[in-house]
């Protein structure tokens, strides 16, 4: 099996120190020890650490699979969206693009728009299929259930 690149092994240790101490708290020193690269390294890769995060981002992005969502009856939808789309990397994701996005404009609205828009559409066009109710409710009820998910972590019980 083939090494990763420098490159995919900068993205994937970039990824979990974001994720777990913020664009803010992750240092380009403590993404190259992360990595045991030079700083150079990582700099001839990434011009500063904006770009690599829109380049953890881009990566993360291209491995998101959002297909449609096939239910019968609207009881479903929650826990499919729990376990498709309300993933715990995804919220994590949530809660480093809400809090810090401004730092990373081009990557959080990539976010936003490849990514939350597209699950938004889904989740409603699965709903609006069934007729049992508006999608205006169901879209408050999505807002709902994943700001509960990004405000509460674990601690939310599955719905």
């Amino acid at each position: 099996m083939a090494r990763p690149s420098k490159r995919d092994l900068i993205i994937h240790q970039a990824r979990k120190l974001f994720l777990r101490q913020g664009f803010k708290g992750t240092s380009i020193d403590l993404v190259v020890a992360a990595c045991e690269v030079s700083k150079p390294t990582v700099y001839n890769h990434f011009p500063d650490k904006r770009h690599l995060m829109d380049a953890v981002m881009a990566d993360w992005l291209s491995s998101q699979i959002i297909g449609q969502i096939n239910i019968q009856q609207l009881d479903e939808l929650w826990p499919t969206l729990d376990e498709l789309w309300w993933t715990p990397q995804s919220m994590a994701f949530y809660r480093l693009v809400i809090g810090e996005g401004w730092r990373f404009k081009e990557a959080s609205e990539q976010f936003w728009r490849l990514f939350d828009s597209l699950w938004r559409r889904n989740a409603l066009e699965a709903a609006e299929k069934l007729e049992e109710t508006s999608t205006e409710k169901v879209s408050q009820r999505i807002s709902h259930e994943l700001w509960l998910r990004i405000s509460h972590g674990d601690d939310v019980r599955k719905t």
